[in-house]
């Protein structure tokens, strides 16, 4: 037996394994592949692959939860994909008769979303099975698109490195005879004899007393009738000892001699069996951007914000600027990935590329000025946004971003600082504006709409709440970090009360989750957001593509290249991917004492090193205004 990594390398030359070689896929990844299964995979030591579908992993009579398949992966597993719900051959074809679009968004769910996904809880995600065997061209163009290095049909053969790749093939093992048939390495006359062999070690080794072979319903009335009566021992309760079948000529048998009789073929459980030839994908490297993604940013006085003041990228008219906004909330490598916490792994490849694709991240202070109308930047801008306040964002993501050169912004919400066991403290956040780091406003307490609903519009109670979200909460973070000028709604919502309040303050701009590239004609109180969930890689994905619909297949190509220049260029991010603690920590009581600071973070990798002169000496930028 081989693992899928030695199986990878050796079809790309970079390894030998024996002659004679068996990888071990279990596709269903259910309670019989934990409990049948793993015990004897365990006590041989044999490593192998589960397939699952990535819709949830929450343990069921049909799926197995995380800590169940971390369980077979430290035993010796590689978890590969089977798609996200496992669509039939004819979703394939209605999606492909609908538009190419149509097939394009499939894929993104069924492959990529897939392959996310396990590979944020797993740490990898190379090898696909095809659910029921069917491939087609789009599929197979789809999965090289999403970073797959592997795919496994149906259809019975030995691999050799000339197989392709996404179609190898694979005996799915019903009954003896097809494992027989599969592990004979000669001539195919000696299957019987090689059969015989298997029958003679089960006999000796198997813990029981008579070992009882138990024919799968597809073959059990095919061209062997000799097996047909074993078809109904499976489901007796001790089921009786069936007649012994020899297929080697001269030895007793109460059965018929079957020397002669071909053993039968596994029939491939597919709905559909590939028509055309299917060949590997060519797929060309997308083009990767030289040029820093940040350019050089500066403070114009000790307690102003970060602005660039030198773009690497040219300056085009502010209508032709388009901004992706993001926004995040929670990293880690270890504990289970939500919508609110992305693993810090993903997170970095993300910023990976973000410079590959040549985008410009800028400042809050730059996308400030350029939508009220003082500045121009370039055509495609990333600014960076994390919400709440969480301590990750110190030891996850901060040192990130520090290694990329980017600036980002803080929105912070006053009473989950006090918290302190899971939050982030002052010293960590004056640390983060002494390095690209902008602070917003988050409100006091992260109300939730509801909250909100519960007190009528023209209440005394709603204006409290007003006075100690917005106005309160504002001149809190001033008071506490020196400058304040934009708001973000907790959960994106807001009313005509909340943008009255705010225009009563010093906040310039406010931020919504609504997703939508920012151009000039955006309302300052009302800033489209794209709400990066780490539960969904779709998002980031329409974000950073500027040439929409058109450019889903080469932004998601280009997402899965910048992993491996991510993981090269920073490793510290990529550290202890999918090391799930069971169970999780508690949640600290608010009353905890504060925590130590953690230790202090590693010299970042410098990707440039901007030399900032004295503040006093820096001249004041020279921006086009609206008129030129």
């Amino acid at each position: 037996p081989v693992s899928l990594q030695q199986f990878l390398e050796w079809r790309k030359g970079n390894g030998e394994i024996p002659r004679h070689c068996v990888l071990i896929t279990l596709d269903e990844a259910d309670a019989a592949a934990y409990k049948v299964a793993l015990p004897v995979l365990q006590q041989y030591g044999f490593p192998f692959v589960v397939f699952t579908d990535a819709r949830c992993f929450q343990e069921s009579p049909t799926h197995l939860s995380v800590q169940k398949l971390q369980e077979m992966r430290r035993a010796g597993a590689t978890v590969g994909s089977r798609t996200m719900t496992r669509p039939l051959a004819c979703d394939w074809t209605f999606a492909a008769e609908r538009s190419q679009e149509a097939v394009e968004k499939m894929a993104e769910r069924e492959l990529g979303v897939s392959a996310q996904r396990i590979t944020a809880t797993f740490g990898s995600c190379e090898a696909f099975s095809y659910p029921r065997g069917y491939a087609d061209s789009n599929m197979v163009e789809h999965l090289a698109v999403y970073g797959y290095k592997a795919a496994f049909c149906r259809i019975p053969g030995k691999v050799n490195r000339e197989t392709s790749a996404y179609m190898l093939n694979r005996y799915m093992i019903a009954d003896m005879p097809g494992f027989a048939k599969a592990v004979n390495f000669g001539p195919a006359e000696k299957d019987a004899e090689v059969l015989q062999r298997v029958r003679d070690i089960a006999a000796r080794h198997l813990p029981v007393s008579s070992p009882v072979e138990v024919s799968s319903p597809m073959t059990a009335s095919g061209a062997c009738p000799a097996f047909a009566n074993n078809a109904a021992a499976g489901d007796a309760v001790q089921p009786p000892l069936p007649p012994v079948v020899d297929p080697l000529p001269g030895l007793v048998s109460d059965a018929p001699e079957v020397a002669s009789v071909p053993i039968p073929s596994p029939v491939a459980e597919q709905e559909e069996s590939p028509q055309e030839n299917l060949k590997d994908p060519v797929l060309m490297p997308r083009p990767v951007s030289t040029l820093p993604a940040a350019g050089t940013f500066i403070k114009r006085s000790p307690d102003g914000d970060w602005v660039t003041r030198e773009f690497s990228q040219p300056l085009v008219p502010r209508e032709q600027t388009r901004v992706a906004v993001l926004g995040y909330h929670d990293f880690s490598n270890s504990r289970p990935v939500s919508e609110m916490c992305m693993r810090t792994a993903e997170f970095c490849q993300q910023m990976q590329y973000i410079k590959d694709a040549g985008l410009t991240v800028i400042t809050m202070q730059d996308f400030q000025e350029w939508l009220l109308g003082d500045r121009r930047l370039p055509e495609r801008c990333v600014l960076i946004t994390i919400d709440d306040g969480w301590r990750s964002v110190y030891s996850e993501a901060f040192p990130v971003l520090r290694a990329y050169g980017y600036p980002f912004t803080l929105y912070l919400y006053t009473e989950f600082l006090k918290g302190q066991g899971l939050a982030l403290q002052p010293e960590m956040i004056r640390e983060m504006m002494t390095c690209g780091a902008t602070i917003g406003c988050h409100s006091a307490t992260h109300l939730y709409p509801s909250k909100w609903k519960a007190h009528a519009p023209d209440s005394p109670e709603y204006e409290a709440l007003l006075q100690q979200e917005l106005v309160d909460a504002v001149a809190d973070i001033k008071k506490m970090f020196g400058n304040c000028s934009t708001y973000c709604y907790p959960g994106g919502y807001f009313t005509p009360a909340m943008l009255e309040k705010l225009q009563s303050t010093d906040v310039k701009l406010a931020f919504t989750v609504y997703e939508k590239k920012v151009t000039t004609l955006e309302t300052p109180l009302q800033v489209h957001r794209y709400m990066v969930f780490g539960t969904d890689p779709r998002i980031f994905r329409r974000a950073v593509n500027f040439d929409d619909v058109a450019g889903i297949k080469p932004t998601a190509q280009g997402i899965t290249e910048a992993r491996a220049r991510a993981e090269s260029f920073f490793p510290p991010a990529f550290e202890g991917i999918g090391n799930i603690p069971e169970p999780p920590e508690p949640m600290p009581e608010p009353d905890e004492p504060p925590s130590s600071l953690p230790e202090p973070l590693p010299a970042p990798i410098k990707v440039h090193e901007p030399d900032i002169p004295h503040l006093e000496d820096i001249p004041a930028p020279e921006y086009t205004s609206v008129s030129a």
